[in-house]
């Protein structure tokens, strides 16, 4: 069957030869221009002219007063009759850029050893690099799992503009040893899900930080929602299991909590930016039932989540589903979002296989 073209075809056609044009005039011209650190061109739209400057301040404190957004691997600047035109472009021909890279650090403490040899095998930051693959990143985002100086943590954090993720290998040790044996969540489940939860989460700082979306309250709970978006995009058994995987440890100590009804804390305890972690536990359960009810009914027929809450799941998580949508939505590759979510990230061939 032949398809008669777009416009839209035509003008993805068009803006492709474009950019081969532009590089390949560059090629032959020999006349490739690089900018210093704080050059810059400025193109006049009048007489079309090019003219080059320099800084006469730092370049940090020029780009917010001036607007200025960064741009992906390239941009190309055109004239069509009395206008100027920019638009974002490819890279120039050569292996294509990842911004994302992954490493993972030799640890110091040789009890650490063991875990960073099974994280290594296992391919879990291949993994998690996949997961954030559909996200058109105009920056690079570095992933790492290191040791912590005994801090069991995972955290994101920008240093000018290297962004980075780390995992602690203090954090991976204790989630092993915490995996469940008794029936109901399986060890694989429980692993997979909290993983994906923790790094999900730091991705969602990553993302809210690239991107610069607004963020009302707690960073910290923004995060938790988007990471529950992500898992419950799986759809079906999958996101089933990932969340109720993810929820395990959160729901350890809810357990502990039932058995010390008239446990009491200090007022410090609340001072953290970090929710408590049974206030992470019933977002997380709540989010899911208002994702689909039907699928998450356990969520309140096992007492995870009490009724009163359940009522106001359905419109909680339609609001973080607009939220997503309107705000991380546009920067993300639809096509890579499917191919990722197919993907079968569940395979008894985990981790979890070789943590007893």
């Amino acid at each position: 069957m032949v398809v008669a073209p777009t416009p839209a075809t035509f003008a993805a056609a068009a803006f492709i030869a474009l950019a081969a044009a532009v590089a390949t005039t560059g090629a032959q011209a020999q006349s490739t221009v690089s900018l210093a650190e704080g050059d810059a061109l400025f193109i006049d739209g009048r007489k079309f002219e090019i003219v080059p400057g320099q800084r006469w301040s730092d370049v940090a404190d020029l780009i917010k007063p001036s607007g200025a957004r960064e741009i992906g691997p390239g941009a190309i600047i055109f004239r069509a009759g009395d206008r100027l035109y920019i638009a974002d472009a490819p890279a120039a021909a050569g292996p294509r850029h990842e911004p994302v890279s992954i490493a993972y650090e030799a640890p110091k403490n040789p009890d650490h050893q063991q875990v960073y040899e099974l994280v290594k095998e296992r391919r879990v930051l291949e993994i998690f690099k996949g997961l954030l693959s559909p996200l058109r990143l105009p920056v690079d985002l570095e992933i790492k799992t290191v040791g912590c100086d005994g801090v069991a943590n995972a955290f994101f954090d920008r240093k000018g503009n290297q962004r980075t993720i780390r995992m602690c290998y203090e954090f991976l040790q204790v989630m092993l040893q915490e995996l469940p044996n008794e029936e109901g969540t399986t060890r694989n489940d429980a692993l997979i899900g909290q993983l994906f939860l923790v790094l999900l989460h730091e991705g969602g700082h990553a993302v809210y930080d690239i991107f610069e979306v607004p963020v009302l309250g707690s960073h910290e709970d923004a995060a938790d929602q988007f990471a529950a978006y992500v898992l419950l995009q799986f759809g079906g058994e999958r996101a089933y299991r990932l969340i109720r995987g993810a929820a395990h440890s959160f729901r350890r100590i809810i357990a502990d909590l039932k058995d010390r009804p008239d446990v009491t804390l200090p007022l410090t305890a609340f001072s953290s930016d970090h929710s408590r972690p049974e206030r992470r536990f019933f977002n997380l359960a709540c989010t899911a039932y208002g994702y689909d009810a039907t699928l998450f009914a356990s969520m309140v027929d096992e007492e995870w989540l009490p009724e009163k809450r359940a009522r106001r799941c359905k419109g909680e998580y339609e609001d973080l589903k607009f939220a997503m949508q309107r705000l991380v939505g546009p920067h993300v590759d639809q096509a890579q979002a499917r191919k990722m979510l197919d993907t079968n990230w569940l395979s008894d061939d985990s981790p979890a296989a070789d943590a007893r």
